[in-house]
C-alpha cells in the first residue's frame, strides 16, 4: 500500500497544478523502485510534471541501463514447479506453456533445459521433412524457425540444420522477404503521424518490436528521445512572414516565451489574463499547432486564467524578446507587428466624441521606433507621455499593481493620421473586440469628416 502524505506547502509552485513533496517522491522512486507510469497513476499528472519536481529535488535520476534492467529486463519467474506441472503433467506443448506463463517461447526452451526436464524437444523421433515442405513452410507461408519446430514437433536447431542440408538460403532479417515486415508507408503513419511508441506497434499490429526498430533506423525515421515520450502531437509553423511578424508583435506585448529546461525541444508560450476575448485570440493562434492548457488561478478573486501552448523548435523565433531589424524593413511586415502588438498592449476607442488610438509599454525605445516609422509613413504622432513612474499603483477590478519600470504612452488623436493607422492595421487586426472598435473608430472619422471636413 501507498501512504498518504501530508504535503508541505512551503517550496511550492504555485502555477503547478500537482505539487510532490519531496519525502514522498523520494520513497516511491528511489525506494520503491517505482516506474514513470506508476509515479503519474498515484499523483495522478503527466510524466513532465513527475521529471519537474525529480530535478528541482536533484533525486539521482535513472539512466537507460537501470531503467532496462527494473522494467524491461527483468528475470522470468517462472518456478520449477509450476513448469513441471504444465508441461510435463499437463502435457501442454512450448507454445500453449508460454503463453499461460506470459513470456516468449525461448524462454520455456531455455527453463527446461535449466530445470533438466529436456534437451532435445523432438520426443526421441527423427524428424523426416523433405525440401518441398520445409520450403513451402519456410519461403513460401514465411514461417519462423520456431514456428515450424513446433508444427513439426521438434526443436528449432533441428529444423536450422535441414535448411543448411538443403541449401536453402537463410533470410535477410532487413529483407522485404523476412517475416512480417512493415512497410516504410505504415511506419510513418504509426510512427510518425499516430505517435505509437514501437511496443504499441508491437501489441496493436503484431509485428516485433526489433523488427520495427531496425526498419525505423534504415529508413531514417528515428524520433529522439523528448519526440519518443510527448503524449500530445505537434506541428511545424506554416504562417507565412506576415503571421511571424504578427506573431512577434503580440508575444513582445503579452506573451511569455522560454524553454523549460536548456536542451529542451519544447518551447513554451504562457500568458495570464481576465480577458475571454485574448483567450479566444491564443487558442486561434496556437491550437493547430500543439496543446492548449488552461487554468483559473484561484489566488484571485477576478476571473484570471492562466492559459499556455507547448510547441515545437519551429517557434523559436518567439524566444527572443527584441524586434528583428526585418520587422521595419517592410510596410507590411510592419503593420503585421503593429497589429500584434495592437492586440496585446493597444487600445482603439473613443473619448468625448473622437476617436482615438494608444500603445501603452515600458519599452520606450521600442516606442520610439514605432513612432519613427509611422512618421516615415506620413502620420503625425506626438511625443511620447510619461504614463506612469516606476513604483506607482495602478487599480485594476479590486488590484493594486506596481509598475516596475516607468511606463510610456503613445497616443494619436488626428483624423487623418488615424485613418491611415486604421487602415493599416485592419487587414492584420485579430483581438475581436479591437477589430470591432476599429470600425467603430473609423466610422466615427467619417461622421466627423462630414461635418467638419477632413482635417
Amino acid at each position: 500500500m501507498l501512504r498518504n502524505y501530508k504535503v508541505k506547502k512551503i517550496k511550492f509552485d504555485r502555477r503547478r497544478k500537482t505539487n510532490i513533496g519531496k519525502r514522498e517522491l523520494s520513497e516511491l522512486y528511489l525506494d520503491k523502485k517505482l516506474n514513470y507510469r506508476q509515479l503519474t497513476a498515484h499523483f495522478k499528472c503527466s510524466r513532465n510534471t513527475i521529471s519537474y519536481w525529480i530535478r528541482k529535488y536533484n533525486l539521482p535520476v535513472r539512466n537507460q541501463s537501470q531503467t532496462m534492467k527494473l522494467f524491461v529486463n527483468r528475470p522470468e519467474k517462472i518456478s520449477k514447479k509450476e513448469l513441471y506441472d504444465l508441461y510435463v503433467i499437463q502435457k501442454l506443448s512450448i507454445t500453449e506453456t508460454a503463453k499461460k506463463c506470459e513470456c516468449k517461447y525461448d524462454t520455456i526452451v531455455r527453463k527446461l533445459r535449466k530445470y533438466g526436464f529436456a534437451n532435445k524437444f523432438s520426443k526421441g523421433k527423427k524428424v523426416e521433412i523433405s525440401k518441398e515442405e520445409i520450403r513451402r513452410l519456410y519461403i513460401g507461408k514465411k514461417l519462423t524457425t520456431y514456428d515450424i519446430a513446433e508444427k513439426m514437433g521438434c526443436c528449432q536447431a533441428s529444423i536450422w540444420k535441414k535448411l543448411k542440408f538443403y541449401k536453402i538460403k537463410r533470410r535477410d532479417s532487413c529483407s522485404s522477404d523476412y517475416f512480417n515486415i512493415p512497410s516504410k508507408k505504415l511506419l510513418k503513419e504509426l510512427y510518425i503521424k499516430k505517435g505509437l511508441s514501437t511496443w504499441n506497434i508491437e501489441r496493436k499490429y503484431g509485428y516485433s518490436r526489433s523488427t520495427v526498430h531496425t526498419h525505423l533506423k534504415k529508413h531514417g525515421l528515428i524520433r529522439s528521445r523528448a519526440e519518443a515520450h510527448r503524449r500530445y502531437p505537434r506541428k511545424d509553423f506554416k504562417g507565412n512572414t506576415l503571421m511571424k511578424a504578427y506573431m512577434i508583435g503580440f508575444r513582445i506585448g503579452d506573451l511569455r516565451v522560454r524553454k523549460i529546461w536548456e536542451n529542451s525541444e519544447t518551447i513554451h508560450v504562457d500568458c495570464g489574463t481576465t480577458i475571454p476575448e485574448q483567450i479566444e485570440l491564443i487558442k486561434n493562434l496556437f491550437g493547430k499547432y500543439g496543446r492548449i492548457w488552461m487554468k483559473k488561478i484561484k489566488s484571485r478573486n477576478d476571473n484570471c486564467y492562466q492559459i499556455e501552448a507547448l510547441l515545437n523548435e519551429s517557434f523559436s523565433f518567439l524566444l527572443d524578446n527584441k524586434v528583428p531589424k526585418w520587422v521595419f524593413g517592410r510596410k507590411d511586415c510592419f503593420s503585421a507587428f503593429l497589429a500584434g502588438f495592437t492586440d496585446a498592449e493597444g487600445t482603439i476607442g473613443i473619448n468625448m466624441k473622437m476617436a482615438y488610438y494608444s500603445l501603452v509599454n515600458q519599452d520606450k525605445e521600442l516606442l520610439i521606433k514605432i513612432r519613427n516609422k509611422l512618421g516615415s509613413m506620413g502620420l503625425i504622432i506626438p511625443k511620447l507621455i510619461l504614463g506612469s513612474k516606476k513604483g506607482s499603483p495602478r487599480i485594476s477590478k479590486n488590484r493594486i499593481y506596481y509598475s516596475n519600470k516607468d511606463c510610456w504612452s503613445m497616443r494619436v488623436h488626428r483624423k487623418d493620421s488615424m485613418l491611415k493607422l486604421l487602415n493599416s492595421l485592419e487587414p492584420y487586426l485579430k483581438h475581436s473586440k479591437k477589430t470591432k472598435n476599429l470600425k467603430l473608430a473609423k466610422q466615427n472619422i467619417m461622421e466627423r469628416n462630414e461635418k467638419f471636413g477632413v482635417r
